[in-house]
């Protein structure tokens, strides 16, 4: 958030990226060394709110300020940035007082770390293939959507362990190049497409298919 407020968003991009990383690593870590806790989920949910809530939400506000479509409705940006706020807390919130039928397989809304990543290496993405263009200006409506969809009850399957070898497979394939590019802070287009991509084809795979109310999880 200091990043983007001082004008360097490139750099606030990346970090939040880093979060998503963190993220992943801070859970099995505590398993590994038998160390979870009430009070460490409650700290974990705190953090996801600080760096896929309120970062991403600094990120666009201070891009969108003096510049494009919204530098003349900086009330509307800020009411926007300020809804994506609200929304990443109300779903952490959600999440850690309700247990939804077949939430151990399923995420039933978007969870705030993907959009975080979306946010971060869409605004990386476009700062390389978009630096002129009007594209630029549905940032901001991204994220109002993303904010609509954190507290939504779309669901989305969580990344884990397939009957399938092809899919398994590749979710380790992209799980390892996305811990080898990130933090050398590289290709954010292909973090991009492949978030946005888990994301669309999650979504539709999981329209139709029904819930197991039998297994149930809070974990995100």
């Amino acid at each position: 958030m200091v990043c983007s407020a001082t004008g360097n968003l490139s750099l606030a991009a990346w970090m939040i990226l880093w979060g998503v990383l963190l993220d992943k690593l801070d859970g099995g870590a505590a398993r590994l060394l038998n160390a979870s806790s009430s009070f460490g989920a409650e700290m974990d949910s705190f953090a996801d709110f600080v760096s896929f809530g309120m970062a991403p939400a600094a990120l666009i506000y201070f891009r969108f300020t003096s510049d494009g479509l919204f530098a003349d409705h900086n009330v509307l940006l800020g009411i926007i940035c300020a809804l994506y706020v609200v929304a990443a807390s109300a779903r952490l919130a959600r999440y850690n007082v309700t247990e939804p039928p077949g939430s151990k397989n399923m995420f039933f809304g978007i969870p705030s770390t993907l959009c975080g990543a979306l946010a971060a290496s869409g605004y990386l993405s476009a700062e390389i293939y978009l630096p002129n263009s009007s594209m630029w200006n549905t940032m901001p409506v991204a994220l109002f959507v993303m904010a609509i969809l954190m507290v939504s009850n779309v669901r989305l399957p969580k990344l884990q362990k397939r009957r399938n070898f092809s899919i398994n497979s590749l979710q380790i394939i992209n799980l390892l190049a996305v811990y080898i590019v990130t933090p050398m802070m590289l290709f954010p287009e292909y973090l991009f497409v492949l978030s946005l991509g888990y994301l669309l084809i999650g979504v539709c795979l999981a329209w139709n298919q029904p819930v197991r109310v039998d297994e149930t999880s809070v974990e995100e």
